[in-house]
């Protein structure tokens, strides 16, 4: 990844300073010279003002609650991070902050430079970039597959050691943990390495920005339960309790649903914020808080005692006036990084450099919440590109959005119609509006029946065939949005087009999508809109991870084969076995687990759902609990009958 530089100039224009950026991870803005990295002394900054974050050489920024605020181009930003183009100024206090990517000299030019308010911004003739930015932690230490621990203790870095270490911090890292502590390993025996607070905090990001609030029902059964291991009681069971309870009796519809769906009723889903509410409660109960430590994972290496080293760097704030570059020796690593960014089609990137500053085409898992505020005060014409559980969610939104101002409208954008569903021996997806119809997005069989059975024996080749069959773009059939659709239709203002996009580009204030329809003339046609929301979804690319990418690069593990093209491909993850281990990892008795899209498309479909995590975790444990690894026991019924009354009862395990 090439570094960027940021320049920071007056009003004048005059250049002040620059600082670079060379490693993925958060850097704030400030007037608390000690405690910032872009430090901006003056009375019209803030102590901590905005963030910065460097992510797949992308930026992105937030204002940090600031009394003076941040503006991006023209729009004031609020608490969610919004993308920062290359050549968009960035205003804080009396300053202007500007970069562009990729053209950072090696000799930096002089700094001109009298302003004392700036201080300790460099001066005329020290231009040398701030040095706590372009570390090159851990440096030649990691230089080779394995590392000796004296070193790493001479270095003066080691923060601590452990028998076990989670690298992510999110669902993923927390249910393998769960079931650790549950299995017998004590808190003190456990660590987790990450950058939020809690374990779901990206998570809820994701969601909100893809229109599903904490009110709305996410796309999992009732059994999928993150914080509960064994299922029971589910999702469906506590929600009529509590509607019961309450002395409500049609709390019993959910209960009804589970037993209906998905022929008879809807399929039952959670909503969010119980889903956040229990993995509260489950974080407290196991002590999740205790056993993190917050950081960014940099790099991992053997070391020479049969354990691994985890190179990491801590938040500015936690480090005060120690040293941010943290080691730590494990000897079991887990990996669940999630997916390493949203990324852009390439046409959106094209326009996205052309129109600088210009936030009229988003990706759904952006912050674009300013959308539906312009169009519920001026209206105004959409295109919603893709199909699936996201774009379902955003055209539910658009047409709450509609019920404030009729004049919107919404060409939806897909490749090409869906004339029949997915078919693999007698089964076969219905298809509604050129969607194809299935309550979640695996076949149920995938999570726990006959379809994983088949997948974990199959070779690598015969994997990609059954998870081509099995995959591709769903959503959910729900009469709320088929209504929404019929009446969109019924009264002109949903539209459906078929097309290949071939560029994008700004004319007179409008996004004009210039596509090649499908057809057999393959005429071309423009679609012009204010906005265009890209609902294509996630692409999990784990090389767009540092951390991973430099694994790969190191220790070269077999990885996966690749599924689908174009937005509907599934990337490669990393190669485990049908216990999560990440075998070429190995190293004496020391092991490494993945969960999650790091392990895309190997033996499991689901990898990330809640169930496809909980079921890397079981798996990972049971493993280590068979070669007796420290702190854990063999979970029989009567042990697990046992702990699952503590978790009723919100004992510690």
């Amino acid at each position: 990844m090439m570094p960027i530089e940021i320049q920071v100039r007056d009003a004048g224009g005059r250049t002040l300073a620059r600082f670079r950026l060379a490693d993925e991870g958060e850097y704030q803005i400030g007037r608390e010279q000690a405690k910032v990295e872009i430090p901006l002394v003056d009375g019209s900054v803030s102590r901590r003002h905005a963030a910065v974050r460097l992510s797949g050489g992308r930026l992105f920024v937030t204002d940090s609650g600031s009394t003076n605020g941040t503006r991006l181009g023209e729009t004031p930003l609020g608490k969610h991070w919004y993308e920062w183009l290359a050549g968009v100024p960035l205003v804080v206090g009396i300053f202007t902050l500007v970069y562009e990517p990729g053209d950072f000299a090696e000799e930096a030019p002089a700094v001109e430079t009298d302003d004392e308010r700036t201080a300790p911004v460099p001066r005329a003739g020290t231009a040398d970039p701030v040095p706590w930015l372009e570390s090159e932690f851990p440096g030649r230490l990691f230089a080779r597959d394995t590392v000796p621990v004296a070193e790493i203790v001479a270095s003066g870095k080691l923060a601590g050691e452990t028998d076990y270490l989670a690298v992510g911090g999110g669902i993923g890292s927390f249910v393998w943990v769960d079931h650790l502590r549950i299995w017998g390993v004590p808190q003190d025996r456990i660590r987790v390495i990450g950058v939020t607070a809690s374990c779901y905090e990206k998570w809820k990001e994701y969601c909100e920005n893809s229109q599903i609030p904490g009110r709305e029902r996410i796309r999992s059964n009732s059994i999928s339960t993150p914080d509960n291991l064994w299922g029971f009681p589910g999702y469906a069971l506590r929600e009529t309790w509590r509607e019961v309870k309450g002395g409500d009796i049609r709390g019993f519809r959910h209960i009804l649903k589970v037993f209906g769906e998905p022929t008879l009723a809807e399929t039952y889903t959670p909503r969010a914020d119980d889903v956040y509410a229990a993995l509260d409660r489950e974080e407290l109960r196991i002590g999740w808080r205790q056993m993190l430590t917050f950081g960014r994972a940099i790099a991992l290496r053997k070391t020479d005692d049969g354990r691994y080293v985890l190179a990491y760097k801590i938040p500015a704030d936690q480090a005060g006036d120690s040293d941010r570059d943290r080691y730590f020796l494990a000897r079991v690593v887990q990996l669940a990084t999630g997916y390493p960014t949203t990324r852009y089609l390439d046409d959106l990137q094209s326009f996205k450099r052309q129109n600088r500053g210009s936030n009229r085409v988003v990706n759904a898992y952006e912050e674009h919440e300013g959308i539906y505020r312009a169009l519920a005060e001026r209206g105004g014409t959409v295109v919603v590109r893709g199909r699936g559980i996201v774009a379902s969610r955003v055209l539910q939104r658009l047409h709450e959005t509609r019920q404030r101002n009729k004049q919107i409208g919404v060409l939806h954008l897909m490749r090409g119609p869906v004339e029949a569903g997915a078919a693999f021996d007698l089964a076969r997806r219905a298809v509604g509006y050129d969607v194809e119809m299935q309550p979640f997005n695996w076949p149920k069989a995938c999570w726990g029946g006959e379809y994983r059975r088949l997948l974990e024996a199959a070779a690598p080749e015969k994997r990609v065939e059954l998870l081509s069959a099995w995959g591709g773009t769903t959503t959910a059939e729900r009469a709320d949005w088929m209504a929404i659709l019929s009446a969109g239709k019924r009264e002109g203002w949903y539209r459906i087009y078929f097309g290949e996009v071939k560029k994008m580009r700004l004319k007179n204030d409008k996004v004009v999508t210039e596509i090649v329809a499908k057809g057999p003339f393959s005429e071309t046609l423009d679609l012009v809109a204010d906005y265009v929301i890209d609902c294509t979804g996630l692409i999990a690319d784990v090389t767009s991870s540092p951390f991973l990418k430099d694994l790969l690069a190191r220790y070269n593990p077999p990885r996966n084969k690749a599924t689908g093209s174009g937005p509907d491909q599934r990337l490669a993850g990393i190669a485990v076995t049908n216990q999560f281990e990440i075998a070429a990892l190995r190293n004496g008795p020391g092991r490494v687990y993945a969960a999650g899209v790091v392990t895309q498309n190997g033996p499991y479909a689901a990898v990330d759902s809640f169930l496809g995590l909980q079921y890397a975790a079981l798996r990972s444990t049971d493993h280590l609990a068979a070669a007796r690894a420290p702190g854990l026991r063999r979970m029989g019924p009567l042990r697990s009958f046992v702990q699952w009354l503590k978790w009723t009862a919100g004992a510690k395990p």
